[in-house]
């Protein structure tokens, strides 16, 4: 049996809905279980099924880089034609140019978000309270007080929503 025959009944039978379970089945009942691969099963229907779509995109990607040339080609024909009324200022031209551009723009990823790194820092008078205390204590007299006012602990001294360095990322549309 051809290879092509049978991948193309798997991509019939999932399109129709079938599971791989199914599909393996029915391969079976129309092909003959002597003509399929010797592991037949719903495994081999989705090897098959995976090669026929990997396939395709490969086609489909060397159409769409064709297609994206062809594209570029109408919006520079088309900012060409529109160009020598816009720099004479009619502004309905310029923004038909300003439109295409866009649009080139989009087509070629050139208008790929911006990434914007946002940091915000508090720095309050209590940090520096504590900072002219650790100063003015012994190390092992600082790792007893950290024991005493663990955050969590009742009667703990810690640090409030106030006192807390925030950083973020974020980015623009």
């Amino acid at each position: 049996m051809k290879v092509a025959e049978r991948r193309e009944y798997v991509v019939a039978m999932r399109t129709a809905g079938a599971t791989f379970r199914q599909i393996a089945d029915q391969a079976i009942v129309k092909f003959g279980v002597e003509n399929l691969p010797g592991s037949w099963g719903e495994r081999y229907a989705h090897r098959d099924m995976a090669a026929v779509l990997e396939q395709m995109y490969k086609g489909m990607s060397s159409d769409l880089r064709a297609y994206a040339f062809v594209q570029v080609n109408r919006y520079e024909s088309l900012i060409r034609s529109l160009w020598p009324k816009a720099v004479k200022n009619d502004l309905g031209h310029v923004d038909r140019v300003l439109k295409a551009m866009q649009g080139m723009n989009k087509l070629m990823g050139l208008d790929a978000p911006q990434k914007l790194d946002v940091r915000v820092e508090q720095i309050d008078t209590r940090i520096e309270q504590l900072m002219a205390t650790i100063e003015g204590q012994p190390v092992a007299q600082l790792a007893a007080g950290r024991e005493e006012e663990a955050p969590g602990k009742a009667g703990a001294k810690g640090f409030g929503s106030d006192d807390a360095i925030v950083e973020g990322s974020f980015r623009a549309a």
